[in-house]
């Protein structure tokens, strides 16, 4: 059986990880959250309303869409679709996933930047 290791993710535990590294960190990236998608969108804006240091966030998720309500607002990138190996991944045109660049409420697919042909 797998251990729960490591910390929770918090607002406090986001702001000793900027505090330690400041302005070398430019990104934080979620990856999965699926189980609480409005936690991590919770996260998000608390990583834009905080002044350690100016970052870009992303979310990697396993989910098709989003769920119903969830505001992409505090994302600048969003992956979803879960991986499956026969349709390969976003470098792959056949992909079931999509790579979305967020301006406001707008979510911009440009997966296409991946793909190698």
């Amino acid at each position: 059986m797998l251990e729960n290791v490591g910390e929770s993710l918090t607002e406090e535990s986001l702001g000793h990880l900027l505090q330690k590294y400041g302005k070398a960190v430019t990104c934080v990236c979620f990856m999965g959250g699926d189980a609480e998608p409005f936690e991590v969108e919770r996260l998000a804006g608390f990583l834009h309303r905080q002044s350690i240091a100016l970052v870009k966030v992303g979310w990697y998720s396993g989910k098709n869409e989003l769920p119903e309500g969830l505001s992409v607002q505090n994302f600048e990138y969003i992956k979803l679709g879960p991986y499956i190996e026969k349709l390969g991944g976003l470098k792959s045109p056949d992909t079931n996933q999509h790579f979305y660049r967020i301006y406001g409420d707008e979510m911009k697919d440009i997966t296409y930047r991946f793909w190698r042909i």
